[in-house]
């Protein structure tokens, strides 16, 4: 019918997820799988309106101030709006969303917003996991500490990074291993420091992903469970 919205699950939103789960449901023989479309639809509606208001508040007064746009911002902004509602189709956590509308709102408030730049920065957050965001906030803020301090030209960020991240609660192998994770993406580097005692780094890239968006979003809840 003209003008009637289409169900996400039947409009090609998620309908083999749907397909999948409610065959799961029936095999195993729990009533609902007929009505799980419908609990997709609210589901998604709720996410979509969360995200929704998140870009309106990080754009209007979040980190970054107000942040105007003006007919040339258009192509990149509407670029960038569709990529992340993507991450939010796919399901990424409100932290990944929340530094993603601040990337965007940081991207326009350096004169620097266009569809390239911010696909990259999406491809980067969209799938990280807390722990992941945990490592880019703690190394952020290592290297703010080493740049403060001026330590010698031997020193290195990872001793900090590794005691920040103990005291948080991980262990050493858990950290070597996000290290490498996060890596993965240019935001840590592998060197070696004094000694030849190899650690990991942060780039140019996370410094400058510090400036864009609050990696401390995730550091509020230092201790783990």
């Amino acid at each position: 019918m003209t003008g009637k919205r289409k169900s996400i699950a039947t409009s090609g939103g998620v309908p083999f997820g749907v397909a999948i789960a409610a065959e799961v449901l029936s095999a195993i023989q729990v009533p609902g799988g007929s009505v799980l479309a419908d609990f997709v639809d609210r589901y998604q509606e709720k996410k979509r309106a969360e995200a929704r208001d998140l870009l309106i508040e990080e754009i209007s007064a979040g980190r970054h101030g107000p942040v105007d746009f003006d007919a040339d911002d258009m192509d990149p902004f509407i670029a960038a709006t569709l990529r992340f509602a993507k991450a939010v189709e796919i399901g990424a956590a409100h932290e990944n969303l929340k530094l993603l509308a601040q990337v965007i709102a940081g991207l326009k408030r350096n004169k620097a917003l266009s569809a390239d730049t911010f696909m990259r920065w999406a491809g980067v957050l969209e799938g990280m996991t807390r722990d992941e965001l945990m490592m880019l906030g703690m190394a952020y803020r290592a290297q703010r500490i080493y740049e403060q301090a001026q330590q010698g030209e031997n020193a290195t960020v990872w001793p900090q990074l590794i005691s920040s991240m103990t005291n948080a609660g991980y262990s050493a192998g858990e950290i070597a291993s996000l290290a490498a994770c996060v890596s993965r993406y240019g935001l840590l580097t592998l060197s070696t420091g004094f000694g030849g005692v190899a650690g990991y780094e942060p780039s140019s890239w996370l410094m400058e992903l510090g400036e864009l968006a609050d990696l401390n979003v995730v550091m509020a809840r230092e201790s783990r469970a």
